[in-house]
């Protein structure tokens, strides 16, 4: 899924930026938003980090193969800094 989730977003900056060029997909990808499997996702402009989240689980073994057990699915969004923090750890430039 993450696989399929990583084209569908290149997919969608290629369609943004309406072309190859580096700095012109550089700048589609800030604030970029896309569909994934396991829903909206986007590529924060304050530091170019994805929201794209994780499934969260322990590990039992269940006829001999390990398998995730007790799991949920976490949205990235709330796991990353807020945009006031991201100011005081990234330069401006950046």
């Amino acid at each position: 899924m993450v696989g399929f989730d990583t084209m569908n977003s290149i997919a969608a900056a290629l369609t943004k930026a309406g072309d190859t060029d580096n700095e012109k997909l550089i700048t589609a990808m800030r604030g970029l938003k896309f569909g994934s499997a396991f829903g909206a996702v986007e590529y924060r402009a304050i530091d170019h980090q994805s929201t794209l989240g994780a499934y969260v689980g322990r590990l039992d073994v269940k006829d001999g193969k390990g398998v995730m057990v007790g799991w949920t699915y976490r949205d990235g969004a709330k796991y990353l800094p807020s945009d006031d923090v991201v100011k005081t750890l990234r330069p401006a430039a950046a």
